[in-house]
């Protein structure tokens, strides 16, 4: 018998005003989730302030998509009282820094895939996301498409039998983005493209539990990414 469908999320009784958001970064990444962000009602969700390390970037980066503030600086985004939670689109090295930034001054982070570099770096997110009180969660929107929604639900009703294998192939032409390639930069399609295959394996195989053990082949490029 088929499960049934996913409830979707629980409307609030009352509606508040809109979430103010603070960007992060100028670059490609915080220019795509600003205008994601704009298909929904302004009543709900509001970009209030943009932040880059260069302020002329911030300005332009304002001008063309009408936000109010600019900064040349992560620390003056921190340090504003009108923004209630920042999403984090700055490069891969940038993420630990960012997020204990924002997150020590009591700033809810949304932040880019990935949440950082390793374990240890993601751990230190989480401790003070927890120490702080604050939310903190890693922005991999197919986790809210509503074909993932309903793959899950058929899976944890028994629909698909108990899944064994999951093979999957998502692959672009990354060959000219000098950030992938590089080390410096947290380059290397693991924690670009990869992590959508993996968080779709630990959420359907294995009931949950995380893996007992890893393996991985493949190919190095000559700066030593992957």
């Amino acid at each position: 018998r088929e499960p049934p469908r996913c409830p979707g999320p629980e409307r609030p009784r009352a509606p508040p005003g809109p979430t103010r958001w603070g960007i992060c970064s100028a670059g490609a990444i915080s220019h795509d989730f600003v205008l994601a962000l704009r298909t929904l009602p302004p009543a709900e969700h509001t970009v209030v302030a943009v932040a880059a390390r260069d302020l002329g970037r911030a300005r332009g980066f304002a001008r063309r998509l009408g936000v109010p503030r600019a900064y040349g600086s992560y620390e003056e985004l921190a340090r504003d009282p009108g923004v209630d939670v920042v999403d984090v689109g700055a490069v891969n090295p940038a993420h630990l820094p960012a997020g204990l930034l924002f997150l020590r001054r009591g700033r809810p982070v949304l932040m880019e895939k990935p949440m950082a570099l390793g374990a240890r770096e993601v751990a230190q997110l989480v401790g003070t996301a927890r120490d702080k009180g604050v939310f903190l969660m890693e922005g991999f929107w197919t986790r809210f498409f509503p074909a993932w929604r309903r793959l899950r639900s058929l899976a944890a009703g028994g629909a698909l039998g108990t899944p064994l294998v999951l093979r999957g192939s998502l692959g672009f032409n990354l060959g000219g983005v000098r950030r992938l390639r590089e080390p410096g930069l947290g380059g290397g399609a693991l924690l670009d493209l990869g992590g959508y295959g993996l968080q779709m394996a630990l959420a359907l195989l294995g009931g949950g539990q995380p893996p007992t053990h890893l393996s991985a082949h493949g190919v190095l490029h000559p700066t030593g990414t992957d």
